[in-house]
């Protein structure tokens, strides 16, 4: 049967209602020609804003009067339809709801079938059936028919953030919708389509049926050398079930972007050539100014490296094969408090994908809260570097160089044979001061609750957990994790490093500033009665620190103390290169100066990298929020 002698008639409310499944018999519907006018639908791409968090993208629609056939690539912020559409002459606005069932043509023509499961529709506030509507809102890469009641054209324009994800192929069937393709450099359809066996036979050389809005007014059977127009939908035929997106394929492990909130460093982006032939990929930071992305490579000689990503990234992509692009953000080139922009990534025949990016940076929060878990918005506004390195930091200490005590340079280092490992702990609160830890205790505190006005029980401080390095504290907390059951504190301890046993002096406060180009300084005084002090032996009569008659105390072993130095360089000392060094990596040269072990005192030289993790900026907080 021709499908295209198949013709329906509508009232001029209507709008064009999908074909039957292609299994059965292939027709399209065709409207009156006075009741149609062509949609020329011109996609306007624009990045809003004017630094580099600009994570939106524009698209610019010029709606002719009657009918028009659109795809939008992005959602809009309020993507609800009364707010899209306010103050534009549109009676109407219908997107299919199947998600893997056909539509069918509707053979009444009348509005009321289209409150049928087959549609969503959205009618003017002023039309008397506005209530039956039930299209709420708008969503990204979705097909919509919007039918203009205006004698002149009308500009639609509509900004929002790009997603990655797509809707799925109706088997069998035509779908409405529109394809992720190049605005300067749109592609045919039978180029498009070329690797999808389900569009293309490449047996015959025939495309499925395609049918777009005409200059006559009708859904018109497209060429397949036609190009594809970004930003206007059309009814697509599949033969049988389809993943097909377009030759080029884009992915991302989790969500419809790279989403690295406040945590996250390194994200991938998975790249597919579908087609038989060889494809350069171009990958693409919209924002201005350098990019805080960046792409991880590897040198035979410098092993793992994480360069700034270029403008553009040129990827080779050979038949049929898989890229994984590994993307880090850098947190400490970024300025402010949240980050967005916009990945473009094309082919080079037509294909192009727009992926966005967003991230936080830590900006310090009281009593060791975290803003973003309690719903609190964030502000877009410059950072404060002591807050912003504020937490718990854990790593080692390399020491692979001590003075020779007897030389004629004692305070020279020289390297030794072999290295020995120090767990450094530190923690960092939102005023800056570095405080060094002997152990550290990761406990539950709860939440507290109140009434609202209807007298219903609601959070009013939610639960967090907390560091403690008071032991006594631990009572009057819960347990962060479970062991055989039961609630139990997270224990994080070094051997490395003393301190009395009191509870009120069980950490080291450092002098100086937690940054890089900056230094740290703190002196540990080991006293004569302390129970690691080297020259305390409690069976060694000269040195038990008591009298002569063993009935008194005395002062008989010596006090050493070892004054460390931390001083923070600009990039990894030794070991892998890491993209966000400076905001969740930190290391330099570890300096030691050990006295009252030997009549001069010994410098240890070494390296030291430290991880942050946790953003708990408060120690041993009140048990109550």
């Amino acid at each position: 049967m021709n499908p295209m002698k198949t013709t329906l008639t509508f009232e001029t409310q209507t709008p064009l209602i999908a074909a039957r499944t292609a299994r059965r018999a292939c027709r399209v519907m065709r409207c009156a020609q006075s009741m149609w006018r062509v949609a020329r639908v011109c996609l306007l791409v624009a990045l809003i804003g004017s630094s580099a968090s600009a994570q939106t993208h524009t698209q610019s629609f010029t709606l002719q009067p009657g009918w028009n056939a659109v795809y939008v690539e992005v959602e809009p912020p309020d993507n609800s339809s009364d707010s899209l559409f306010a103050g534009l002459p549109v009676a109407s606005v219908w997107t299919p709801a199947e998600r893997a069932s056909s539509v069918d043509f509707i053979q009444d023509p009348s509005e009321a079938v289209f409150n049928e499961a087959g549609w969503l529709g959205w009618y003017h506030p002023s039309r008397p059936e506005a209530f039956l509507g039930n299209l709420f809102a708008l969503h990204a890469n979705r097909a919509y028919l919007i039918r203009v009641t205006n004698s002149s054209p009308v500009n639609w324009v509509i900004t929002g953030r790009p997603s990655l994800r797509h809707q799925d192929w109706v088997p069998d069937a035509y779908s409405l919708r529109g394809l992720p393709v190049d605005p300067d450099a749109p592609p045919t359809f039978a180029n498009f389509f070329r690797p999808s066996p389900a569009h293309y036979d490449a047996v015959t050389g025939q495309l499925e049926n395609i049918y777009r809005l005409g200059a006559s007014g009708q859904w018109e059977l497209a060429a397949p050398s036609d190009s594809i127009r970004s930003g206007e939908a059309y009814w697509i035929q599949t033969r049988g079930a389809s993943d097909f997106l377009a030759p080029l394929k884009v992915a991302v492990d989790l969500g419809d972007g790279l989403d690295y909130g406040l945590e996250l460093t390194e994200l991938s982006v998975r790249v597919a050539n579908t087609t038989g032939g060889s494809m350069n990929v171009m990958v693409r930071d919209l924002g201005t100014g350098a990019s805080p992305l960046s792409h991880y490579t590897f040198d035979p000689s410098l092993g793992g490296q994480w360069p700034t990503l270029p403008a553009p990234l040129a990827l080779s992509a050979g038949p049929l094969s898989k890229l994984r692009l590994r993307l880090a953000i850098r947190r400490q080139d970024i300025s402010t408090a949240t980050f967005g922009s916009i990945l473009s990534i094309r082919d080079g025949a037509g294909t192009r994908f727009l992926v966005p990016v967003n991230a936080e940076k830590f900006t310090g929060a009281p009593a060791g809260t975290l803003p973003a878990l309690q719903g609190r918005p964030r502000p877009h506004a410059p950072i404060d570097d002591a807050k912003a390195l504020a937490g718990l930091w854990i790593g080692s200490a390399t020491l692979n160089a001590v003075s020779e005590a007897h030389s004629s340079d004692p305070t020279a280092v020289t390297p030794v044979k072999s290295e020995m490992n120090l767990r450094l702990i530190v923690h960092v609160d939102d005023g800056g001061q570095a405080r060094l830890l002997k152990e550290v205790i990761q406990m539950w505190r709860d939440g507290t609750f109140t009434s609202n006005v209807d007298g219903d029980q609601v959070v009013d401080k939610p639960g967090e957990y907390v560091l403690l390095t008071d032991d006594s504290l631990l009572p009057r907390f819960e347990g962060a994790g479970l062991r055989d059951g039961e609630p139990v504190g997270r224990r994080t301890s070094t051997i490395g490093y003393d301190f009395p046993a009191d509870a009120g002096n069980n950490f080291l406060n450092l002098s100086g500033f937690f940054a890089i180009g900056q230094s740290l300084t703190g002196a540990l005084e080991i006293p004569h009665d302390h129970p690691t002090n080297p020259f305390k032996h409690k069976y060694h009569p000269d040195h038990d620190n008591l009298n002569e008659r063993f009935d008194g105390p005395a002062v008989e072993a010596f006090t050493p103390t070892r004054q460390v130095r931390l001083e923070f360089a600009a990039s990894p000392p030794e070991g892998p290169d890491v993209p966000d060094f400076g905001y969740n990596e930190m290391g330099g040269a570890y300096r030691e100066i050990i006295t009252g072990i030997h009549k001069n005192p010994i410098h240890v030289g070494g390296t030291f990298r430290l991880s942050r993790v946790s953003l708990i900026a408060e120690l041993n907080p009140s048990p109550t929020p």
